[in-house]
């Protein structure tokens, strides 16, 4: 999804992307489509609670929505063990996890191609 500068603009950005109506987009999010409107034209700001529904009902990063930084949908884990990966990954200095990425890219190529 593109980065954008408002809030406003995300809320929309996102909504198109996922070929919603605002009454289709409002449906699980317990507010108008009124008051959408009014979100998306920037005349009024969502509220944490609000933005937090926004983010689980459609899957995108919270720090994406209301600051447009990080990527729209965040990296989940499907597993217990990917969870920790992601959690040992993330915590490592960047110039380790690059060290770690590259290998792990190296072995899983390798691998491939061992087949």
């Amino acid at each position: 999804m593109e980065k954008t500068a408002k809030i406003s603009d995300r809320i929309r950005s996102l909504r198109k992307k996922l070929k919603l109506k605002q009454a289709d987009f409002v449906a699980g999010l317990n507010i108008s489509r009124s008051y959408l409107s009014k979100l998306e034209t920037g005349e009024e700001q969502p509220g944490r609670d609000l933005l937090i529904r926004m983010s689980q009902e459609f899957n995108v990063s919270l720090d994406w929505l209301t600051s447009g930084t990080e990527d729209a949908v965040p990296a989940r884990a499907l597993n217990e063990q990917e969870a920790l990966l992601l959690m040992a990954f993330r915590s490592l200095p960047p110039d380790e996890a690059e060290t770690h990425l590259k290998l792990m890219l190296q072995r899983a190529n390798k691998d491939r191609l061992d087949q």
